[in-house]
């Protein structure tokens, strides 16, 4: 499909006004998502918040359904939470594990998430990668046989640069050790498949899939619904409805409904417009990306050309300030991308990387356009 026939992606949002290579951040929401988020916010303010939840439950119910379609997991095993941090956090609060537990991951694994492990008291061991950073699914095979870890975690689509892990397989791996395989989706949802069978699934709205600040997605498998530890009032306990899990109860507490029927939204107009179109057309858009910047004087593109994702990494060979590009780019071409500081992949960055995140309405004009305002900073 041609750059043009994706131009319905742009005329269903708001005029750009600056040049917007930046969805790996924040995606820019459509017009049927705002409408959406206001008319609810209306009804809150014209009939009361709880009357107006009661409600939009069909609404609600219909995209736990449609994220539970693109995470592979049964409605009744999807939650809303308001980001993909807190998601991990209510799965590192609720799951079964014991302080000293391992969980294996990557050298790419996203910061926060290393962060978050070892608070809780789980030591990280690294699994083996090839060439390109994605998991070596013979290695993965042999530790689950020899030297099983509690929990297994990847990062599906890494965020500082452009790296798809083989999640599906890895999960197949997994589900016959019997370890437990838990996806951070962040970056991943909206952007390519998702259904990869794993045991827990997690991931913001506000990215690939366009949706709002403060609405993000936690998917668990059935196996494990009554084996998570789960704390919740009686006044709660009465108000569960009669076809939900246990993960019911960790949304069941005072949340932002206007985002998530934002993400209701978001979700509904993206199952409408063929996702495998949309995550070919992104992988498409990644690789015309890195070569528009191949040999751009100055910068070297980090990874394969053909990568399998939207996401560009550029690497300062003159000794360039990465934070102070992204700022010039801003606020002297009106280019708005993302300066990646080491923390967000300690294990694997040596020093930031400016990241090109495109969606499928990218143009070579665009591209153009990124790259001389790049030469002109040299």
């Amino acid at each position: 499909m041609s750059d043009s026939q994706w131009s319905w992606w742009r005329e269903r949002r708001l005029p750009a006004e600056l040049s917007y290579f930046d969805n790996a951040a924040v995606g820019r929401s459509s017009r049927a998502t705002l409408a959406a988020m206001a008319s609810y916010a209306e009804r809150e303010a014209a009939i009361g918040g709880y009357v107006a939840a009661a409600q939009a439950a069909p609404v609600l119910a219909e995209g736990l359904a449609s994220l539970g379609f693109l995470l592979g997991v049964p409605a009744a095993g999807v939650a809303f939470v308001p980001s993909a941090q807190d998601a991990l956090d209510l799965l590192l609060a609720t799951w079964p594990l014991r302080d000293g537990d391992t969980v294996a991951v990557v050298r790419s694994e996203w910061g926060p998430n290393l962060h978050a492990f070892t608070h809780r008291g789980l030591r990280i061991t690294e699994l083996a990668t090839d060439a390109d950073g994605a998991v070596d699914l013979a290695a993965l095979e042999s530790v689950l046989a020899s030297a099983p870890p509690a929990l297994v975690h990847l990062t599906q689509v890494t965020s500082h640069r452009p790296l798809v892990q083989p999640v599906a397989a890895a999960a197949a791996l997994c589900r016959a050790a019997g370890v437990p395989l838990w996806v951070d989706a962040a970056q991943a949802l909206g952007h390519t498949d998702t259904a990869s069978g794993a045991d827990a699934v997690y991931a913001t709205g506000r990215k690939w899939l366009t949706g709002p600040r403060g609405a993000g997605v936690l998917a668990v498998a059935e196996p494990w619904w009554d084996r998570l530890t789960i704390g919740a009032s009686d006044l709660v306990t009465g108000t569960r409805p009669a076809q939900s899990s246990p993960i019911w109860f960790l949304m069941a507490g005072e949340a932002s409904l206007v985002a998530r029927i934002g993400l209701c939204a978001a979700v509904s107009e993206y199952v409408q417009s063929d996702p495998p179109q949309i995550w070919h057309r992104l992988a498409e858009v990644g690789h015309h990306s890195r070569l528009a910047l191949l040999d751009l004087p100055g910068w070297s593109v980090v990874g394969p050309v053909h990568a399998g994702s939207a996401i560009t990494a550029l690497r300062a060979t003159n000794g360039q300030d990465i934070p102070a590009t992204r700022a010039r780019l801003l606020d002297a071409h009106r280019i708005v991308t993302t300066a990646g500081a080491v923390t967000r992949a300690p294990r694997e960055m040596t020093q930031p990387l400016l990241r090109i995140s495109p969606h499928v309405d990218c143009t070579p004009d665009d591209l153009a356009r990124l790259r001389k305002a790049l030469l002109d900073l040299s």
